[in-house]
């Protein structure tokens, strides 16, 4: 997983406004596979936590493999902004 830096200053601000202490990476089932979501949530006893870009991260089990290939980026259109998930599974 990586962490552009651009997207290492939105999340520490938003670690910041919610007094949370890192970003976890988890699946849910969906009706084409797994998807990826991403919480303020404390690690779980069997997440991987590690540090990326300055970043603490913890990942579920049953997103590891997924997230090997993931990249959370920043991204601006028009008025909007906020975090995209490059290289996740595509849907149906």
């Amino acid at each position: 997983m990586k962490i552009t830096d651009e997207a290492k200053q939105y999340i520490q601000t938003i670690l910041e406004e919610h007094n949370a202490e890192s970003l976890r990476i988890y699946a849910t089932a969906g009706c084409c596979g797994p998807s990826i979501g991403l919480s303020l949530d404390a690690p779980e006893a069997a997440d991987e936590v590690a540090d990326v870009n300055g970043i603490r991260t913890a990942i579920a089990p049953d997103a590891k493999e997924a997230a090997e290939s993931l990249t959370l980026d920043f991204e601006t259109q028009g008025e909007q902004s906020g975090l995209v998930i490059v290289g996740a599974p595509a849907g149906c």
